[in-house]
C-alpha cells in the first residue's frame, strides 16, 4: 500500500503531509490522487497553509474536507498548464469594464460642464479630469487590493464592473451614480474562509479610505453659496443637479477640512455645493456602501455568508432590500431590484480547507463593516415616506 501511496506522490510530498498531520490511513483514489485519513485538531488549519506553501515547489495542490472527527487530506498533482491562446476576443467583465469607463467619462462631462455656471473662474477640464481621476482612484484600489490579497493567498479571481446610465435616471441619488460598483468571484478557491473573507474585507476598506481622502481633498475645491446666492442660481436649477446629501463619513471629512481651513464655514442660510471632485468622493463612499452592505452577490453579502452561515446570509438581504425600499423612496429601487436579482444567483464560496471555520475576530470585523457601510449612506431625508 506505501508504494501505491508513493506511486501517485512524490515522495517528498508524502513525507511533508505526514510531518504536519497525524495520518491514520491513507488510498490511491481516481487519477492518482493520494487520499490521507488525518486527525484534525486546532493546529491542524494553520499546517494546511504550511503544506499548500510546501506543495508550490512540486506543483501539487491539495484540499482538507469532511468533518473534524473524520477529516481527508487529498493531494494531488496539478495539470499542465494550457497552451496559450493566440484569440484574442472581448471578454465580459472587459465588455462590463469598458461600459462602466464610458459611463464616468460622460458622468465627469457632464458634472464639469455645470460646476463652472455655480463658480465662474473654475476649469472644466481641470474639474471632468478631478471626477474621473478621483473615482478612478478608487476602483484601481479596490482592485490592486483584491489583487494583492488574492496573490497572497495564491489564488485567481474576475471582477465585474455593474455599469448604470447616469444623468437619464430622474432620480436624486442616480443623477451622478455611473455605476453600482463591482462584484468579484475567485477563479480558483482560496486556502480556508479566513483568506476568503480577507480578500472581500480588504477591497472595501481600501476603497472606503481613497473615498474619505478624496472627500477631504475635494472639499477644498467645493464652494459656499450664501443664501441670496442660492436664491438667483435656484431659478435656473443650476444648483439642483450638483446638490447632494453627504453621508456621516462624508459631513465628517467637510468638518475637518473647515477646522483646517480649507473650506471656508458656511453662513446662515447659505449652502455648500459640492465640486465634481467632492461628488466623485459621495459617489465612492455609496459605492463603498453598496460593497460592504451585506446582500447577495455583494462583498458584503459574502462576508456575511462566511460569518452568518448561508440561512444568515438570505436573511441579511432580506433586511437590506427592505431598508433600501424604506430609505429615502424612491431613490434607491434601482439598486433593491438589482439586489433582487443577484440573489437569485448561487453564492459560491468552496475554499480549499472546508473544515476551518471563519475566525471570531473576523466575525467581530463583519459586524463593524455594516455599521461602517450605514455611516457611508448619503444622510436620508425620509424614512418610509416620513421625513426625518
Amino acid at each position: 500500500m506505501a508504494q501505491s501511496a508513493l506511486s501517485a506522490i512524490n515522495a517528498d510530498v508524502d513525507a511533508a503531509v505526514r510531518s504536519l498531520f497525524s495520518v491514520s490511513d491513507y488510498f490511491v483514489a481516481e487519477e492518482g490522487a493520494a487520499e490521507y485519513k488525518v486527525a484534525y485538531d486546532e493546529r491542524s488549519a494553520s499546517n494546511f497553509l504550511k503544506l499548500l506553501e510546501t506543495l508550490k515547489g512540486p506543483d501539487y495542490s491539495a484540499q482538507l474536507y469532511g468533518e473534524p472527527e473524520s477529516a481527508t487530506l487529498m493531494v494531488v498533482k496539478n495539470p499542465p498548464p494550457p497552451p496559450p491562446q493566440l484569440r484574442v476576443r472581448l471578454s465580459t467583465p472587459a465588455f462590463l469594464f469598458l461600459l462602466t469607463l464610458l459611463s464616468v467619462l460622460v458622468t465627469g462631462y457632464v458634472v464639469a460642464v455645470i460646476f463652472p455656471q455655480v463658480a465662474p473662474g473654475s476649469s472644466s477640464l481641470e474639474m471632468g479630469v478631478g471626477f474621473v481621476a478621483a473615482l478612478g482612484a478608487v476602483f484601481a484600489v479596490r482592485y490592486l487590493a483584491q489583487r494583492y490579497t488574492a496573490r497572497r493567498g495564491s489564488f485567481s479571481f474576475r471582477s465585474y464592473y455593474l455599469p448604470n446610465v447616469p444623468i437619464f435616471i430622474a432620480l436624486p441619488t442616480m443623477y451622478f451614480l455611473p455605476t453600482f460598483g463591482a462584484v468579484s468571484f475567485p477563479g480558483s478557491p482560496p486556502a480556508n474562509k479566513n483568506k476568503l473573507f480577507d480578500f472581500y474585507l480588504v477591497g472595501a476598506v481600501a476603497m472606503l479610505a481613497v473615498a474619505l481622502v478624496v472627500a477631504f481633498l475635494g472639499a477644498g475645491t467645493s464652494v459656499v453659496l450664501t443664501q441670496a446666492q442660492v436664491a438667483a442660481l435656484s431659478s435656473g436649477n443650476q444648483t439642483a443637479t450638483i446638490q447632494a446629501n453627504p453621508s456621516v463619513l462624508q459631513a465628517a471629512a467637510i468638518s475637518l477640512s473647515q477646522s483646517l481651513r480649507v473650506l471656508g464655514p458656511v453662513p446662515a442660510g447659505g449652502t455648500l455645493i459640492f465640486s465634481p471632485i467632492d461628488i466623485a468622493a459621495w459617489l465612492g463612499l455609496l459605492l463603498a456602501f453598496f460593497n460592504l452592505m451585506p446582500a447577495a452577490l455583494f462583498d458584503g453579502g459574502r462576508m456575511g455568508r462566511l460569518a452568518l452561515g448561508e440561512r444568515g446570509g438570505r436573511v441579511t438581504t432580506i433586511v437590506v432590500g427592505l431598508f433600501l425600499l424604506l430609505t429615502d423612496l424612491p431613490d434607491y429601487w434601482v439598486v433593491f431590484l438589482l439586489v433582487f436579482l443577484m440573489a437569485a444567483f448561487p453564492v459560491q464560496g468552496e475554499t480549499l480547507d472546508s473544515i476551518t471555520q471563519l475566525s471570531r475576530s473576523r466575525k467581530a470585523v463583519f459586524a463593524l463593516t455594516v455599521l461602517v457601510g450605514l455611516l457611508c449612506v448619503p444622510i436620508p431625508q425620509t424614512f418610509a415616506t416620513f421625513p426625518l
